[in-house]
């Protein structure tokens, strides 16, 4: 049976929105055995316990991990692969949250109250669709403006048997808690397969800018994985204030490009 995420879409006209990159973030540590292997692997997934999975975020770099440094040290800072939206393939689930904010009770409990398999949905065009549904356009989506709950209940007549859509649509509105930062309403895209480097090419790979010194490293960026190397600056900061700049540096390169 369909989730009612899932329902919604199927039974409703929604404009996809235009397909934005899709985004893997890891630590820069592991740049090294990325380079020796050319090769993103699953890996056992604490939420879906049973699973060895890739994870990627529609158009955000929105993954976020922790460290107890003041001053974060290179190697702890997020590098970030992008992946045009149809490269990925062995897509298993689709939801518009990070699933795993979800299962560790970062949300308010009128999401939490809810079972997470009643947001899951399958295939990548779930995303351009939720995208356009929630949001109007991937602009929007990356500025995180959605539509009010009240629009979006209205232009499709969501009625009080759609608690799940109207939660959707209220935790993208939410701004009342620290807690509920980018990935409270940012697609995450679940695949079981490896991504070979090598093959499906990312776009461009952001990095601290004391990785783009090392020429092995943009040789192996520019030449093998035909990927544009982009960095970022480093300061005494510590890791939750690098995420702007992160954020900055894709959307200027989403701006080169022509996808805003």
């Amino acid at each position: 049976m369909p989730s009612p995420l899932e329902a919604f879409l199927a039974r409703n006209s929604v404009a996809a929105a235009e397909g934005l990159p899709l985004i893997h973030t890891t630590r820069s540590y592991n740049i090294r055995s990325l380079m020796e292997g050319d090769v993103i692997n699953p890996q056992r997934c604490d939420v879906f316990t049973s699973d060895d999975l890739n994870y990627f975020f529609v158009g955000r770099p929105a993954y976020k991990f922790e460290s107890d440094s003041s001053q974060t040290p290179h190697w702890e800072l997020p590098c970030c692969f992008l992946f045009e939206s149809d490269a990925i393939k062995g897509v298993k689930r689709v939801f518009p949250f990070d699933s795993g904010a979800f299962a560790n009770k970062r949300y308010p409990s009128y999401m939490s109250s809810i079972p997470l398999d009643r947001f899951t949905t399958n295939g990548l065009d779930a995303a351009g669709k939720i995208i356009g549904a929630f949001f109007g356009s991937g602009k929007k989506y990356l500025e995180m403006k959605p539509k009010s709950v009240s629009d979006f209940e209205q232009q499709y007549s969501i009625g009080p048997l759609d608690a799940e859509l109207s939660a959707a649509s209220r935790l993208a509105n939410e701004v009342t808690s620290d807690k509920f930062d980018d990935r409270r309403f940012t697609i995450e895209i679940q695949t079981e397969d490896a991504v070979h480097l090598a093959r499906t090419s990312p776009i461009a790979v952001v990095l601290p800018e004391i990785y783009l010194d090392d020429k092995r490293i943009i040789e192996k960026i520019q030449g093998t994985w035909g990927a544009e190397p982009l960095g970022y600056p480093m300061y005494p900061l510590s890791l939750n204030m690098y995420y702007a700049l992160i954020y900055h540096e894709i959307l200027e390169f989403y701006k080169r490009k022509g996808m805003l």
